[in-house]
């Protein structure tokens, strides 16, 4: 039941965002219009149904055949506002750049006409085009919770909103003073009082309202969240005590009050106040209130009543019933938390939600269905009772979007079946389908953040490794930082060491290590993977081992052992360890290795002479190809143990060809008691 809690919880806010539209009848129309304005219900139901070039054929119709500075104009001109707002709610990215589009019209008539009867009405489409775009910006968030950039969008375009209408709202106050203080109330001026007055409620209305939105910026039962709804009910109160008791705005704030309690997951307080609500707006005149009260039932868990209630509104054909958005989402609300609802009726019913309410209503619905599964992933399959409902329904809609052209809604919603998916297989193949859908999008990191995010979660799903080398790839578009693919890199190698993929992506952090001076970590890689048979490996040691201090490479010498101790049982990995320490180990690191076959190699040779120490007979002179590791070697033991130094010269300065500067020369002649030879040498 906790389950369904959530997901009723999650689904609240998408019941109570429709944005507030302009009044009507000061006595008749409420907050949200029910207008008895022919043309203006045509513009609403056209942009409605998608029909929006129809829409704006009529609404430009309509400004030329009407005076710029007159209340048609600027109402036909808050019209194309709100078209160009719902072009753009269908799109996936409302940008600030669509904001000042679909703003454009409000402000060409204010900028031509700055004392426009109707600018503060003006200026309230403003707001209510950035508080469209926040919302759009709230349904990504849910889709995408990991969108930090468009959390903060939102946050600051919320926080502007705010500040607007309270701005607003203080210049209609001073708008009606100024009027009310006119000696000659003509009906001109009492009817633009009266207008002021519903734009004055429908403000405190929206303040309200952003107060809500602001909850959606943080996790359900958050601290948080808990202290936004808080907020919002502190907000609701407020405005409550501005507004006259018959008026309909109050009733909105009273509607919205019950929203803000049920965020605060306050169910009985809840319910107390939709009681009250209720004796001012019965449940049969406002589908926005039917709603609630089934929610609070579904919060209750009382889901049979809820069940009752809709089977009143939609009775036996849903999909003819009244139109409204309100009570279709709860609708879906409760098929998703129902014990004997299927996955074809849940998807059946997105579907009709598009088909009622348009790509925007779609997107409000999905948004549901992807905080189910959300919720669901979060809990556990086995909590509560209610149906499950399946990823693969919200897959079949994203590719659906795939195939009308609109990659990125489609990879957001691929994106979400895919972390929710409970199977590893169809989990990952679901992150390949949604990477391919953000990289048509141009959106290659999100691609990378996919892929990468469900092969960790499921690490044992066909395709695992390489979707995650694969993100390592695209990240590398993004101009990551060197760090990130680092440690994506290191992922893929320790989840995934046994597949073909771990080499790969050995050999690329090789490179990176390399690249920065990190030679010790590149060759601690290429030793646990086993590149080129630890020839990859050996020849990163040598590098370490011939580029540090003489001090450090006792330590470095354990780093190494500490490195090869899981291998050195295999014989062929053990002669080339032995063949490596003859060369680079200190002397009383030589005691522990391995006994091996002795091979045919000068290092076996010279291993066994330094064994010996003052012991050993002469050491012939070696390959070309190890001359140098082996005069560098027996130099730092002579270094280091002052009785072998003069053994050890007298080998060197044997050899044909002995190597080393003129430094190293003379200090072997020193070790000789040649003082005057080694002046000279110097």
């Amino acid at each position: 039941m906790m389950m369904m809690r959530l997901i009723a919880l999650h689904c609240l806010w998408i019941m109570a965002l429709a944005l507030p539209q302009r009044y009507g009848n000061a006595d008749q129309t409420p907050v949200a219009r029910v207008s008895s304005d022919r043309d203006a219900d045509l513009i609403s139901e056209l942009i409605r149904r998608g029909d929006f070039d129809t829409a704006q054929r009529l609404i430009r119709r309509g400004l030329q055949s009407v005076t710029p500075n007159s209340d048609s104009y600027a109402r036909q001109t808050i019209w194309l506002s709100e078209l160009e707002t719902a072009q753009r709610q269908t799109i996936d990215n409302f940008s600030d750049e669509d904001i000042l589009a679909a703003q454009k019209p409000i402000d060409e008539l204010i900028t031509a006409y700055p004392e426009h009867p109707r600018r503060l009405f003006l200026r309230s489409q403003r707001i209510a085009v950035e508080l469209a775009a926040a919302e759009h910006d709230l349904l990504s968030i849910m889709v995408n919770p990991g969108d930090t950039d468009r959390g903060e969008r939102a946050l600051r375009r919320l926080t502007d909103a705010a500040a607007k209408s309270e701005s607003l709202s203080k210049a209609v106050a001073e708008e009606k003073t100024r009027l009310n203080s006119q000696t000659n109330m003509s009906p001109s001026v009492m009817a633009m009082l009266g207008d002021l007055t519903r734009l004055e409620q429908e403000t405190q209305v929206q303040i309200v309202q952003i107060k809500l939105m602001e909850t959606e910026l943080f996790p359900a039962s958050s601290d948080d969240r808990l202290a936004a709804a808080t907020a919002a009910l502190r907000s609701a109160d407020q405005a409550l005590t501005r507004l006259p008791s018959d008026s309909q705005a109050r009733n909105e704030v009273e509607r919205l009050r019950v929203v803000a309690l049920l965020r605060s997951e306050d169910f009985q307080r809840a319910r107390s106040a939709l009681s009250e609500l209720t004796r001012e707006v019965p449940l049969d005149s406002d589908a926005r209130v039917r709603a609630l009260d089934i929610q609070i039932d579904l919060h209750s868990n009382h889901h049979a009543d809820a069940k009752k209630k809709l089977d009143a509104f939609y009775d036996k054909q849903p999909a003819n019933a009244p139109l409204s958005i309100e009570m279709d989402l709860v609708r879906l609300e409760s098929l998703l938390a129902s014990d004997d609802a299927n996955q074809n009726r849940v998807g059946d019913w997105i579907d009709s939600i598009g088909t009622r309410h348009g790509a925007y209503g779609r997107r409000r619905a999905e948004t549901i269905a992807i905080g189910s599964l959300r919720s669901q992933s979060r809990n556990g399959s086995t909590e509560g009772t209610g149906n499950q409902i399946d990823p693969s329904i919200i897959a079949a809609q994203g590719r659906q979007y795939l195939r009308d052209g609109n990659p990125l809604r489609a990879a957001q919603l691929l994106a979400s079946a895919a972390m929710t998916e409970t199977n590893p297989d169809l989990a990952i193949k679901r992150s390949l389908e949604a990477a391919a859908a953000f990289v048509a999008a141009k959106q290659p990191g999100d691609a990378a953040d996919i892929l990468a995010g469900v092969a960790k979660l499921k690490p044992a799903g066909t395709g695992a490794a390489a979707a995650h080398l694969q993100a390592v790839v695209l990240k590398t578009k993004t101009k990551s930082p060197a760090s990130e693919i680092e440690v994506m890199l290191r992922t893929t190698i320790a989840l995934w060491p046994d597949s073909e993929y771990a080499p790969q992506a050995g050999n690329w952090l090789i490179k990176l290590l390399s690249a920065d001076k990190r030679i010790i970590e590149a060759a601690e890689i290429a030793t646990q993977l086993g590149l080129g048979d630890y020839e990859t490996a050996l020849e990163l040691w040598r590098q370490a081992f011939r580029e540090s201090e003489s001090a450090d490479q006792s330590e470095l010498t354990t780093q190494m052992k500490q490195a090869f101790a899981s291998v050195l049982d295999d014989i062929n990995v053990a002669k080339q360890y032995r063949q490596f320490a003859a060369y680079f180990f200190d002397r009383d690191a030589l005691s522990d290795l391995a006994e091996t076959t002795t091979p045919d190699d000068y290092s076996e040779t010279l291993l066994q002479f330094r064994r010996l120490g003052t012991q050993a007979s002469m050491l012939p002179a070696p390959p070309a190809n190890v001359l140098p590791d082996t005069v560098a070697r027996l130099m730092q033991d002579g270094r280091q143990n002052a009785s072998l130094r003069e053994t050890i010269a007298n080998q060197i300065e044997g050899w044909p060809e002995p190597l080393g500067d003129s430094l190293e020369r003379a200090e072997r002649q020193i070790w000789l008691g040649k003082i005057e030879d080694a002046k000279v040498t110097v």
